[in-house]
């Protein structure tokens, strides 16, 4: 008769075969892509709905700022490229961003699990001084071109880190968001404004799909505020937490002034 350790190894798997994170995004960006191949329309990708206006407070997200400094011509030939088709909205530069996770709207009487209230978010940013403490920099590739039924986006090459800091900071909201797919890490350039034939956007994608637009380095993880009385304001900082440094992350802004890109 065998011993149990001689099954133990018998049916354990060598390390290289345990999935990482950024395998495993890898290929969400490739079933992405293979999907959009298949699909005969693109659909209304739009985040400013009726629900987005009629909110009486701003949005609260937890992102990664991208500076505008980070990419060349490539992108631009891209964006404009996109740009001439009819259902297509480009994503202003100045508000560009990889968003770690979504905390709601504020509300001084929250009604459903995507409004949160002042005293919720202040207890929300303490714990969040204390989670990303430990992250340290790191370095982000973006590229190629991909795109959802509903937005373009660029696949992110992060070694996997947004994930880990998602992940991180989702233990401390009191109702995560209910959401059918694991976390994945989004670039997006631009929204679909309607439902419609896609048309040549798979052939104006295609050449873009190997190419890496930039990179840039992530020093911190910022709290924004993005005002509903618009598409695309200018986010605002709530704090934003350098990454590698124990202490001395910012206060939280009591002003209302627009931060600036880059």
């Amino acid at each position: 008769m065998k011993s149990a350790s001689s099954w133990v190894l018998k049916w354990r798997h060598p390390l290289w075969w345990l999935p990482d994170v950024p395998s495993e995004q890898d290929e969400s960006y490739r079933r992405i892509w293979a999907n959009l191949r298949q699909i005969d329309q693109v659909v209304d990708g739009r985040h400013d709905t009726e629900d987005f206006y009629r909110r009486s407070g701003d949005l609260v997200l937890v992102c990664a700022r991208i500076p505008e400094i980070s990419f060349g011509d490539d992108l631009t030939n891209l964006t404009n490229t996109l740009d001439q088709l009819d259902y297509v909205r480009l994503v202003p530069p100045t508000t560009y961003n990889i968003t770690v996770q979504e905390l709601g709207y504020l509300s001084e009487y929250p009604n459903g699990r995507d409004e949160i209230t002042d005293h919720w978010l202040d207890e929300y940013l303490e714990q969040c001084a204390l989670s990303l403490r430990d992250f340290r920099p790191f370095d982000v590739k973006v590229g190629g071109a991909n795109s959802y039924i509903d937005t373009a986006i660029l696949d992110v090459h992060d070694n996997g880190w947004f994930s880990r800091i998602h992940d991180v900071l989702v233990d401390f909201v009191s109702q995560p968001p209910k959401t059918r797919y694991p976390y994945l890490p989004e670039f997006v350039i631009a929204q679909y404004t309607e439902k419609a034939d896609p048309g040549n956007l798979v052939s104006i994608l295609t050449p873009y799909r190997d190419t890496t637009f930039g990179s840039f380095r992530v020093e911190a993880i910022d709290v924004l505020r993005i005002l509903t009385t618009e598409p695309y304001a200018e986010p605002i900082v709530v704090r934003s937490y350098p990454l590698g440094k124990l202490t001395g992350f910012m206060d939280r802004v009591t002003s209302a002034e627009p931060l600036t890109a880059g």
